[in-house]
């Protein structure tokens, strides 16, 4: 699955002590907090519906995310293409209400905001049990209402056997983690299947599909072979290809060797040719350079 417009770069979620975090988990439950920060915004050129909007921290990094202008309460089309007059907008979440003010002109804003927290939100997340280890920093606070990190969301998670952290929520929410796709993965993949393989699999667009596909090629895959063999471009049409020519293609970490190499079904058949019968990607290399 491909992120939805989506951009996040967090460079600290920094994992604090449990006695922290247990006491920021406690103090958004009893009362809700707030969060003040600068944004800016432009209308997305990929799509006119939807406002990318980027919160920026000096030192620690930046959270940036496409939102359906139709979720932007008291926003209009007039007030996005004006000539900077201020405006007044509200985004409604479960963890929250985050309230821009600022001004726009020609589709491109800026200004400030403020994140009130829902404290039955923090309430839900400790009554199930999910610890919250996030810093400080407002972009990752900030994260919770931009990426929508719902409870329920997070229920379907666990319920596959993620039980993980706020901020490695917050990482899966990022990259396209879907709980459906978690489910049809695991009796595809050998081994443990943990948060942040699932990251892995989503980020590089691993499918159930291609799971299945490359699974005709070889009996058992781990999440660790499937996202490498994505990431390089291995497809069973690849893996077929090469043994018909005779490459020595046995686990997938031949297939990747052959393919991060750029050995072609041809440079095979030369090095079968001079007398290299199933040759490793090495050996069909070493032909290679010597004939």
């Amino acid at each position: 699955m491909k992120p939805a417009l989506l951009i996040l770069f967090l460079a600290a979620f920094g994992a604090s002590a449990d006695a922290q975090a247990d006491a920021r988990a406690a103090a958004a439950a009893r009362a809700g907090y707030a969060v003040d920060a600068p944004w800016t915004a432009s209308i997305s050129k990929s799509d006119p519906a939807k406002l990318h909007v980027s919160i920026i921290e000096k030192e620690h990094g930046m959270l940036g995310t496409s939102l359906p202008i139709a979720e932007l309460e008291g926003l209009t089309a007039d007030e996005l293409k004006g000539t900077g007059r201020p405006v007044t907008f509200v985004l409604r979440r479960q963890s929250g209400t985050i309230t821009f003010s600022g001004r726009f002109a020609n589709g491109t804003g800026q200004g400030t905001l403020r994140y009130v927290a829902d404290p039955a939100y923090f309430a839900r997340l400790a009554a199930i049990g999910v610890r919250n280890d996030l810093s400080t920093e407002r972009a990752n606070v900030l994260a919770l209402p931009m990426l929508d990190l719902r409870t329920d969301y997070i229920e379907a998670l666990r319920r596959e056997g993620a039980f993980v952290d706020l901020s490695d929520y917050i990482g899966m929410r990022a990259v396209g983690v879907r709980p459906e796709m978690v489910h049809e993965l695991k009796p595809l993949i050998a081994g443990p299947l943990n948060a942040h393989d699932m990251m892995a699999l989503a980020a590089l667009g691993v499918t159930p599909a291609y799971a299945r596909e490359m699974r005709g090629a070889y009996a058992s895959l781990s999440a660790g072979d499937l996202t490498a063999m994505k990431a390089l471009g291995v497809t069973p049409a690849y893996v077929a290809e090469m043994r018909a020519a005779g490459a020595r293609i046995r686990t997938p970490g031949d297939a990747q060797s052959f393919r991060a190499l750029g050995i072609s079904p041809a440079a095979v058949r030369r090095a079968v040719a001079h007398g290299r019968p199933n040759p490793s990607a090495s050996e069909v290399m070493e032909a290679t350079m010597r004939f």
